[in-house]
């Protein structure tokens, strides 16, 4: 299924991606917002695989991220009261991960806070990810792999959001369900610290 997927969203992006990649993500929402069936597709297309490994590392259960994805863009296309936003990527993350846990919590019987502890979520060292020099060794990737497993789940949540997504930390808080921006910093903050204590010795 995934598969087929990745090869229909192939095909279709590259009839749909000339005409909508300049546009900002404000614009294109909001061109999707009145019903515009181009952006929808470009939306889908652009997104599909994103949304599932991001999905993927929130519960590593292949079908359950592909049918909250498929309900996530069913319900988009269906809602008539979509909000304005700024950052499609932030919404979808949002919205996909709002869904997941709620089917795990369905299946589970266990509240938001359970299933949180429960998740493992797994993040890679990218060479994207500038957490300390570009000169670093091979036995300082080594170290800085085993921290990052090593962190607890929300710190290792942020750090992906922060470093590899580029969220804000007004994004990051409110994905993470957090009261105060300032939370979602101090949570990367202590993430941060804990990785130069593990990584200098």
């Amino acid at each position: 299924m995934l598969k087929a997927a990745s090869q229909y969203q192939t095909g279709l992006k590259g009839e749909v991606s000339n005409k909508w990649s300049n546009c900002s993500d404000s614009d294109l929402w909001d061109l999707f917002r009145t019903g515009d069936e181009g952006a929808f597709n470009y939306i889908y297309t652009t997104y599909f695989l994103i949304l599932f490994k991001y999905g993927y590392r929130v519960a590593p259960n292949r079908e359950l991220v592909l049918d909250c994805i498929q309900e996530l863009f069913i319900d988009l296309r269906t809602k008539q009261d979509l909000t304005p936003t700024t950052s499609i990527k932030y919404f979808l993350f949002k919205c996909l991960k709002n869904k997941i846990l709620y089917q795990l919590r369905k299946s589970r019987r266990q509240t938001p806070e359970e299933v949180s502890r429960l998740q493992n979520f797994e993040i890679q060292v990218s060479h994207e990810v500038n957490l300390i020099q570009q000169s670093i060794d091979e036995e300082k990737k080594f170290r800085l792999k085993r921290s990052l497993s090593n962190l607890p789940t929300r710190q290792k949540e942020a750090i992906y959001y922060f470093y590899h997504e580029g969220f804000s930390y007004q994004e990051i808080a409110s994905i993470m369900g957090l009261k105060e921006v300032k939370s979602a910093r101090n949570i990367i903050y202590k993430a941060i610290r804990a990785l130069r204590q593990d990584i200098t010795g």
